[in-house]
């Protein structure tokens, strides 16, 4: 864990800029293969993912420590039951919740980067469509059409509002606690 804070006190779109700026002929690929769509794309995943996980482990990490307290679980372990069927039994579902909630907030996370990144030149490169090229193009446009910036930019807000509203659907759809299972109300 203290890998993941590390990479939590890191600023973290100062940090991915730095790293997709890197030339990938400097690091042994030809100019053909760092050139090609695949590998600019599988680099800006491998970036993205660099730097997102350590927030969801925090938050994984968290969940399980407190549920490996909780009394069913401790019943499950005095019953004699293996970890592994604790885990995917009793820990997992319960855990289910925080996880989906810091899912869908990544997925918020990784739009807004791949626009930023691609808006700066830096991630997806035209003719591949993104929202962040779109920005790109619109901005000699803007006096003249306005709406070319102002549509991908409503789309970027709309997609991230609501994968975090999914998520908080979602979180109240499996939380075990929830006080709608428990007493039916509703």
């Amino acid at each position: 864990m203290r890998l993941a804070d590390g990479v939590i006190a890191l600023p973290l779109l100062p940090l991915l800029i730095v790293l997709a700026a890197v030339d990938l002929t400097k690091l042994g690929l030809s100019p053909e293969a760092a050139a090609s769509d695949t590998v600019l794309l599988g680099r800006l995943v491998i970036l993205v993912t660099l730097v997102g996980w350590p927030t969801t482990a925090r938050l994984v990490r968290a969940a399980t420590l407190s549920l490996r307290r909780r009394d069913f679980v401790q019943a499950a372990h005095a019953l004699g039951y293996s970890p592994l069927r604790i885990a995917v039994r009793h820990v997992l579902p319960n855990a289910a919740a925080p996880i989906l909630v810091a899912a869908t907030l990544a997925v918020g996370n990784v739009v807004l980067f791949e626009s930023v990144l691609s808006f700066l030149g830096l991630g997806i490169r035209p003719p591949t469509p993104s929202w962040g090229n779109m920005l790109t193009g619109a901005q000699e446009l803007i006096w003249e059409s306005p709406r070319l910036a102002v549509w991908p930019g409503m789309l970027i807000f709309a997609t991230v509002v609501s994968v975090n509203l999914l998520g908080d659907a979602l979180r109240d759809a499996l939380d075990p606690r929830s006080r709608r299972r428990s007493t039916g109300a509703q």
